[in-house]
């Protein structure tokens, strides 16, 4: 079988589109670059061998900490490294740097993860990567593995087969014996940053990685601002407080705050996981938690959290200064946490919103822009503005669940900060019409009669998802269906008579405590927190 697939390295933007990416993050160990490096030459070309657990190189392979994460790649891609090395066809140069007994990859750690990934049978799901990730692998990181594995065995066979073809050539496969009599001496070249500077040996990654765009504007701004608050809380959060420990310089009490709060963080947004097509509507408040998009969304959410100024949050040639004990982080994931336990939690301050109205198309995509203007809308509310929402929010949702297709429209808006005053000015033009006494409807006529805002009401026109010929249905076709007819029909709150999510629920008394309501179930009742502990007292 011969794979059809781009040149690995110049994956781009098609890997950058999907969960199915395949996670090698942790078979290549971070650490810092040392002050001053040995520059100059050193081996001339890695061998396979030297790759296996306990080979003398891989023992001394090391990334920088400002590389981005090796998490790039679907598994064609892996596979077709793999099939490349054992093909002897030409793979593009590892570039490395020395600093003591460590060597830097400067350049080629997703090819490079690869081949490791098949010596250790680790494509992100082996025993290095369960210990790199405290043994928190999530569902689609799993799923891409195997089918890595599986294409991987099913093309050139495991790196195990090949070992076994070595110590019982009789037995093996004549295609995997010839490749494996000759795969002891089979390399990929080197070549070697020649400086002793580790700021220079920075510079060299940066400048090599802008090649073909491969790293966008906002990832690159992490990654050199990877010191800062903004950074260290958004890695907090992509990984639940596990990977890299990129807050090591802190004291270990600070260590563990930020884990810890980084993993309810990372649930409160990304639990429970996600399956498509889409058959319930218990789906989490920020979609699917795995793949390259992940952690730009999630930098954009820690800056809007925490009321960043453009220059601080979003220019790439600004920089940001380094957090040197924790203190700043700590505070960024806590004002995180405290918004997040406002949109949708169990905490008594959470108003409960149901992610699928709020914050997902109809077929049952996360849209990042929804999310956003809602954070940007309600972050600077205090409790008033929270009761006169809970007051109107009734006919608030009555208008998002009758114009599903706002959720498309906000997404043509795009996610970026120019276009979102727009969106919470939508969303506040239809809550001052509802607190003066407007009706859904009188509301809807207003709005679709306005420039500003009309189109977001209008019908869309299907998505081209929506229009395929034949007869067999697409996964985003199921899913909207499914929606269509389930989110109707969800329990609201007697409160507020708003959408109840299961991450977002508390069983109230229908007869107070203080008024001597019982426990019983007949005085029970499901109701958002906020309406529990505030609006029905």
């Amino acid at each position: 079988m011969t794979i059809n697939w781009p040149k690995a390295w110049e994956v781009g933007e098609m890997a950058r589109t999907t969960t199915n990416v395949v996670n090698l993050d942790a078979l290549i160990e971070r650490a810092d670059l040392a002050a001053t490096g040995e520059g100059g030459e050193d081996i001339n070309a890695i061998y396979v061998t030297g790759l296996e657990p306990k080979g003398w190189l891989y023992q001394s392979l090391r990334k920088p900490d400002f590389q981005r994460e090796t998490s790039d790649w679907q598994p064609d891609a892996v596979a077709g490294i793999i099939q490349t090395f054992l093909s002897r066809e030409l793979i593009p140069a590892i570039i490395l740097w020395r600093s003591g007994s460590d060597v830097f990859v400067i350049d080629g750690a997703h090819r490079l993860s690869a081949l490791i990934a098949w010596v250790h049978d680790d494509y992100g799901d082996g025993e290095v990567s369960r210990r790199f990730f405290h043994n928190v692998i999530p569902e689609d990181q799993i799923k891409a593995a195997n089918k890595t594995r599986e294409l991987v065995n099913s093309t050139v066979g495991s790196y195990r087969t090949h070992r076994d073809a070595i110590d019982n050539p009789d037995r093996a496969d004549p295609a995997v014996k010839e490749r494996a009599q000759r795969m002891g001496w089979q390399n990929i070249e080197v070549q070697w940053i020649r400086t002793q500077d580790a700021e220079r040996a920075e510079k060299s990654f940066f400048r090599i990685n802008q090649g073909g765009e491969r790293i966008n504007d906002t990832e690159q701004r992490i990654l050199k601002a990877r010191r800062s608050a903004p950074a260290l809380t958004s890695r907090a959060i992509l990984r639940g407080g596990t990977g890299h420990n990129y807050w090591h310089r802190f004291h270990s009490g600070t260590q563990k705050r930020i884990e810890d709060i980084g993993r309810e963080i990372h649930d409160l947004m990304f639990r429970p996981p996600i399956e498509l097509p889409v058959k319930t509507l218990d789906l989490p408040v920020a979609g699917q938690g795995y793949g390259p998009h992940v952690l730009p969304f999630v930098f954009d959410l820690v800056g809007l959290c925490n009321r960043l100024s453009t220059s601080a949050s979003g220019k790439k040639n600004d920089e940001l200064p380094d957090d040197p004990d924790g203190t700043l982080t700590l505070s960024y994931l806590t004002e995180v946490r405290r918004i997040l336990w406002r949109l949708c939690s169990n905490h008594p301050s959470s108003l409960g919103l149901h992610p699928v109205l709020y914050f997902y198309s109809r077929a049952g995509t996360f849209q990042p822009s929804a999310l956003l203007s809602i954070v940007n809308l309600m972050r600077d509310w205090d409790t008033p503005d929270y009761l006169g929402f809970t007051s109107v929010r009734e006919g608030f949702e009555g208008i998002l669940l009758a114009n599903r297709s706002i959720t498309e429209a906000i997404r043509k808006l795009g996610s970026a900060s120019r276009s979102r005053p727009r969106i919470v000015g939508f969303y506040r033009a239809i809550l001052s019409r509802l607190l003066e006494s407007q009706t859904p409807e009188e509301v809807t006529t207003f709005l679709r009669g306005t420039e500003e805002y009309g189109f977001l009401i209008e019908p869309q026109d299907e998505e081209p998802m929506f229009n395929l010929e034949g007869g067999n249905f697409t996964r985003e076709v199921k899913g909207a269906a499914f929606i269509a007819g389930a989110l109707p029909t969800v329990p609201k709150c007697p409160t507020c008579r708003g959408l109840i999510h299961r991450n977002g629920i508390q069983t109230g008394h229908i007869q107070a405590k203080r008024d001597g309501g019982s426990s019983r179930v007949a005085n029970a009742t499901p109701q958002h927190p906020f309406c529990n502990s505030t609006a029905a007292n």
